[in-house]
């Protein structure tokens, strides 16, 4: 968060300390995940008093949460910017592609977070995919009023079957990238959003 802007010495102060205790919680979810770490670690390792993390969250799960989301308008928004750049749909769809890769190769740490197999996290994820597939349903309505949409698929069922597809292949493909090259990532979510593993030129036929 930006406090150049913020006159008040304590309300820097303040902001100051609650970026240091999500960037510490970020890297301690990361390795651990949401068990593996106490709100008493994050405090520590944060170099504040363990009271001080209570003066901003309410516990690590409220963090945890707080940490997922931010990381999830942070996405969107790359992918808003870069597709609202392109021109055309090939266009569009390979700019979202690479903006979703680009995200994930600078932080890593948070797709970690975000598609956490860590079952205490459980209800978090889930909001967090629910989130993300909401969004893509609302697209893929428009699309569909505009004709660019199979009308016999559930915008629904899509909108949750792409999520799903992404988040296990960004998140396998981060844990190492020597598994795919980065072009051959961006090829297959190009081709997924064309409902299905079929590529823009069949799409343009």
């Amino acid at each position: 968060m930006d406090v150049t802007h913020v006159t008040s010495a304590p309300a820097r102060s303040r902001i100051q300390t609650r970026t240091r205790l999500l960037d510490a919680a970020t890297r301690l979810f990361a390795d651990r995940g949401l068990h593996g770490v106490t709100s008493h670690e994050i405090a520590r390792a944060a170099g504040v008093a363990s009271g001080t993390f209570y003066l901003h969250f309410r516990d690590k799960t409220d963090v945890y949460r707080q940490i997922v989301f931010h990381a999830i308008e942070d996405l969107v928004r790359s992918v808003q910017q870069a597709v609202g750049a392109a021109s055309g749909s090939v266009a569009r769809q390979r700019a979202r592609a690479e903006a979703i890769v680009a995200f994930a190769e600078t932080n890593r740490d948070l797709i970690r977070i975000i598609f956490s197999t860590d079952t205490e996290a459980a209800s978090v994820e889930a909001d967090a995919l629910t989130s993300l597939s909401t969004g893509l349903e609302a697209r893929f309505r428009r699309e569909r009023d505009e004709g660019a949409f199979p009308n016999d698929l559930d915008p629904v069922v899509c909108a949750r079957a792409h999520v799903g597809m992404t988040a296990h292949l960004i998140d396998w493909w981060t844990q190492d990238p020597s598994r795919a090259s980065r072009e051959d990532v961006i090829e297959t979510l190009v081709r997924m959003q064309f409902v299905g593993p079929r590529s823009p030129d069949q799409e343009q036929s």
